[in-house]
């Protein structure tokens, strides 16, 4: 009967040592998947496709079925907004639905190697990546 105590003394001490680790464990899972929750995911790629309206230009960059909304989407070349091309009157500013896409154009005259590419929602800087390193696609 003691060797049976002993026994589940031993595994009471273990299991009280084990819990605590187990839940700061578990608490760090949960605290990353409300992370990622907030994340805002979405396709990028550049296109050649020379066109006049809304600018005169030969790159367009689209952003593809983002996972949740961008409410502001805009996209910065080196700094300078790019315009939205499904209008003739250029606008820089747009909402992205989910599952939807948008597309920008690059005027030819900020057209330039090195170039950075942003994508924000509002002032939130969603991603920063260099145009060359954008995937190119059909247009």
């Amino acid at each position: 009967m003691d060797l049976i105590t002993q026994g589940i003394s031993i595994l009471i001490v273990i299991v009280v040592r084990a819990v605590p680790i187990v839940l700061i464990i578990l608490i760090f899972i949960f605290l990353l998947q409300r992370v990622n929750k907030r994340r805002i995911e979405f396709i990028k790629e550049k296109f050649y496709e020379p066109t006049k309206k809304p600018v005169d230009s030969e790159w367009g960059i689209r952003i593809l079925y983002p996972n949740r909304p961008i409410e502001k989407c805009i996209i910065l070349y080196n700094n300078t907004p790019l315009p939205w091309w499904d209008n003739d009157q250029p606008y820089y500013e747009r909402r992205i639905e989910p599952d939807s896409s948008g597309i920008v154009r690059v005027p030819k005259a900020i057209q330039k190697d090195g170039a950075k590419v942003r994508f924000k929602n509002g002032k939130k800087t969603l991603l920063k990546i260099k145009f060359e390193h954008l995937s190119n696609a059909k247009p």
